[in-house]
């Protein structure tokens, strides 16, 4: 409001300067007093009408768009809720905003057919990378052998990173390819247990299941990706005796799956930064080579599918990792 009057500041001068020089003009005319200061009123009284009108109509204008602008996430969108204003600078602000909004969807557009074809180019890539990968390892069953059995483990490796590329491309539009059914979670944990039996037998695990007759609804195929993550994990950094357990906990409002594995832990430092993308710690730095990837991305496609993932540790003795999932299914429907 005080900027507002600042501004009129010279506009008020001028017309009080007018009313003033025609009073004095109408005073040499010999008018009467009562007729000059009518005059005077009347005239600066039309002139701050003018003022309180322009006043009104620009205050409720910017408050609008203060308002909007507080409570939009979004900002560029701010063009949509606005009004066009009756005032000049009202409507040339009015118009930059539709341009730069018109130009800022023009960008987004161009952005999200940019993304979309980056993984369409990546799921095609790595559908045809697999092919020759799967080939590969056929050959190497067929020809048993210390070498060839080397070759195997080091193709699984480049399989595991592949799908986690493909993951990667798809864990952005999620919502697509993501159809929520019914799941067993006995079927769905040894289904992943049997894609890593290979690793798991040479690495000499002991497996444990427990209390897992009990159904939870998701997408099936991200939670065998999720699950295979953790799998390959605790294959990472086992043990000499390495053992995992699986087990389910059914409580009022969710059930909660436990995986549990008695490996090298994690340090207390690098707990809270294990979700966070490209984070290795300690271990990967130390023990093996990491992506970064593996927990960050189960815990962004748990979080659009709508499920918990929690991780717990103690260095040298266990890490826990644990998803919990809605009992109810309309809350599955809904990530």
């Amino acid at each position: 409001m005080k900027k507002f009057w600042k501004d009129k500041i010279v506009f008020i001068t001028i017309q009080l300067f007018v009313a003033a020089f025609v009073s004095f003009l109408l005073h040499v005319l010999n008018l009467n007093t009562y007729t000059i200061g009518f005059i005077a009123f009347t005239y600066l009284a039309a002139s701050a009408l003018i003022l309180l009108y322009e006043f009104i109509k620009k205050k409720e204008f910017y408050d609008n768009v203060v308002w909007n602008l507080q409570r939009l996430d979004k900002k560029y969108l701010l063009f949509e809720m606005l009004d066009k204003p009756s005032f000049l600078e009202g409507e040339i602000l009015h118009e930059t905003l539709r341009q730069t909004s018109k130009s800022m969807n023009d960008e987004i557009a161009a952005f999200r057919q940019s993304s979309e074809d980056y993984r369409e180019f990546i799921e095609t890539w790595v559908h045809e990378i697999k092919t020759p990968i799967a080939a590969a390892r056929l050959i190497a069953l067929n020809h048993p052998g210390e070498a060839v059995s080397a070759m195997d483990t080091e193709l699984s490796k480049i399989d595991g990173f592949v799908e986690q590329a493909l993951f990667y491309s798809r864990s952005n539009t999620l919502e697509k390819d993501y159809i929520i059914k019914e799941i067993n979670l006995s079927d769905l944990v040894k289904k992943s247990v049997k894609k890593y039996s290979k690793s798991l037998i040479e690495s000499k695990f002991s497996i444990e299941f427990d209390n897992l007759e009990t159904t939870v609804y998701s997408d099936g195929k991200w939670l065998d990706f999720i699950l295979g993550q953790l799998i390959s994990n605790a294959v990472k950094y086992r043990s000499e005796k390495p053992k995992l357990q699986f087990y389910a906990d059914c409580m009022e409002n969710r059930i909660v799956l436990t995986v549990l594995d008695n490996g090298i832990g994690i340090d207390e430092k690098d707990l809270k930064r294990v979700f966070d993308k490209g984070f290795t710690g300690e271990n990967g730095r130390k023990y093996t080579k990491s992506t970064g990837l593996g927990l960050y991305l189960c815990q962004k496609l748990c979080s659009k599918m709508g499920l918990g993932i929690a991780v717990s540790s103690e260095i040298g003795q266990w890490t826990k990792v644990q998803i919990i999932f809605p009992k109810s299914k309309m809350e599955a429907l809904e990530p």
